[in-house]
């Protein structure tokens, strides 16, 4: 089993832990004993650092997409070049953020007695990262240095135990997109958004398996990391943010207990109407309503099925504010009203409104969770992978710091190719193509994939119009008689095919490529893969254990 192969092998081992986990003694990170260290670096290629930080093997291993550093950066940039001509010339500006391992950030966390972290090179590091950027700005492709503020943070803008940036280091990262944007003639937008801090979250243990293997391998339970709940919102009117509740189902919102809180921010001190109606499902419930940490009322005695409405106009100080609901008991507390549902609900709101001087926010309605808040297509897009998840704000920081609304398309375990793959093929870049494209990409191991998937960026930019066509079970050819520039695509019918692999002949012999789609992928079943470089083409062969649909296509 290879080392990627190993890292994925972890990840979905990590559901199977939080069984083991629940009964295995607690302990702090910094307390996991060396013998347990030794036995992740063995068994799940995980190291302990220093203290209570954590490696993976993949930020360690001086390889990118399965090649040295430097032989990575020789392969990117150009096909990254390609590409970014490819998308300039369809009107779409691309902005590239590559994030940079924590073991580029913070190599004095690293553990010199462990032979593995003792061998990482920081200085080769530095130059690799600094490299690319420099390579690719010269290429003339705006592109992030997220390497320097990541450092300038230190320590606050990471996780300790798992491989993400805290929603504080995704804030840097917007910042510098943001100058990496306006250097390259890119302007900010006339938008105004605020990030408002809405509580604190617990980083969940499948985010974080290196607490997973810690559980199965050395049957220690480590109490998960916590982070800040931001949440960014267009600055027009009283702006407000929901912690600890759940999504919003329309007409009603679950509060989550122990407590739940609205952040809101006032222009100006003034005075804020709170309207609430909410329904109790706890047997004597007490519900205590707090506004910056001073009781405001208390509601006690409440039984299943109660409902309760409360009107409050309270004192809002300049800037930020804070109205917390206590909950005296909730789902999986003392009682458990819904034991096969693990969220911990306390009251479910109908109303939740604040009403002031610039205007109101609805916490119950769509809108709270910033759905649907202008319409249409965004004309700035975020394709990335798992640092740009919801939960760690970096779209939201983005929207603040350039001014413009940003749609996110990410998803996790995208690595550095699968969520812009997908995008590119989909109906809402082919239909409304975005004026900016931000790609964040993770600089980690990964498998040896970047000249056939930056082929496949590149033909799923340019689209083509179809020359030739064959289908088959199992494999499927073209005879072309000597086109150039063109590009192959292929649509397989089995849904659990990954790979196919394509034979290409011509002027310059025989290349075979092998394209891999991720199962997160929505468009996994569709593969592509650029041949303009090759000169003129007398065949193309496709295979993969499906009925195929190869299509050869001349770029628009």
């Amino acid at each position: 089993m290879n080392r990627a192969a190993l890292i994925l092998t972890v990840l979905l081992a990590t559901s199977l832990a939080r069984t083991t986990a629940q009964t295995a003694a607690r302990v702090p990170a910094a307390q996991v004993p060396a013998a347990c260290g030794q036995t992740l670096e063995q068994k799940a290629w995980m190291f302990q650092g220093q203290k209570d930080w954590f490696f993976y093997g993949d930020e360690l291993s001086g390889t990118w997409t399965g090649r040295p550093w430097k032989d990575a950066r020789a392969t990117f940039v150009p096909g990254a070049a390609r590409l970014h001509a490819a998308l300039k010339a369809r009107g779409v500006q691309v902005v590239l953020a590559p994030v940079p391992p924590r073991s580029f950030v913070v190599p004095q966390h690293l553990n010199p007695a462990s032979a593995g972290q003792k061998a990482f090179d920081p200085a080769a590091a530095t130059a690799f990262y600094q490299g690319l950027v420099g390579d690719l700005r010269a290429a003339g492709i705006p592109t992030a240095d997220l390497l320097t503020p990541a450092r300038t943070l230190g320590d606050a803008g990471l996780f300790r135990q798992d491989i993400h940036w805290t929603p504080e280091g995704a804030q840097a990262a917007a910042r510098a997109v943001a100058s990496a944007m306006q250097a390259g003639g890119v302007p900010a937008g006339p938008e105004s958004y605020l990030s408002l801090r809405a509580g604190t979250l617990t980083r969940q243990v499948q985010d974080q398996p290196v607490l997973g293997q810690i559980s199965s391998l050395c049957s220690l339970n480590v109490t998960p990391e916590t982070f800040g709940d931001y949440q960014t919102r267009p600055a027009q009117g009283l702006v407000a943010a929901p912690g600890n509740f759940g999504g919003s189902e329309g007409k009603v919102r679950w509060a989550f207990g122990p407590v739940a809180s609205v952040t809101f921010n006032a222009a100006q001190a003034a005075t804020v109407t709170v309207n609430v109606i909410f329904e109790n499902p706890v047997k004597d419930q007490t519900v205590e309503v707090l506004l910056g940490g001073k009781v405001i009322d208390t509601i006690s005695g409440l039984q299943p099925c109660q409902n309760v409405t409360r009107s409050w106009t309270v004192n809002a100080v300049a800037g930020s504010n804070t109205l917390d609901f206590r909950f005296a008991d909730y789902n999986g507390g003392r009682t458990s009203f819904a034991p096969g549902d693990g969220r911990p609900m306390a009251v479910i709101f109908k109303t939740l409104t604040l009403t002031g001087p610039g205007g109101s926010a609805d916490l119950v309605s769509d809108g709270a969770q910033g759905a649907g808040l202008l319409g249409g297509a965004a004309d700035t897009v975020l394709v990335g992978a798992s640092s740009s998840l919801p939960n760690l704000n970096f779209a939201g920081f983005l929207q603040e710091s350039l001014g413009r609304r940003v749609d996110n398309v990410s998803f996790g375990g995208a690595g550095a190719y699968s969520s812009m793959k997908d995008y590119l093929q989909d109906d809402a870049f082919r239909s409304a193509p975005p004026k900016i494209l931000i790609w964040q990409i993770p600089l980690l191991g990964g498998e040896d994939t970047a000249e056939s998937d930056l082929r496949f960026l590149l033909a799923a930019a340019r689209g083509g119009t179809e020359v030739a066509r064959a289908t088959g079970n199992g494999s499927a050819a073209v005879s072309l008689g000597g086109v150039s520039g063109v590009s192959a695509r292929v649509r397989v019918t089995n849904p659990a095919v990954r790979t196919v692999t394509f034979k290409v002949t011509g002027e310059r012999g025989t290349r075979e490529f092998r394209v891999t789609n991720s199962d997160r992928m929505t468009h996994r079943q569709d593969f592509q893969l650029d041949l303009s470089d090759l000169g003129q083409l007398s065949a193309v062969q496709v295979s993969a254990d499906s009925a195929l649909d190869l299509r050869v296509t001349r770029a628009n």
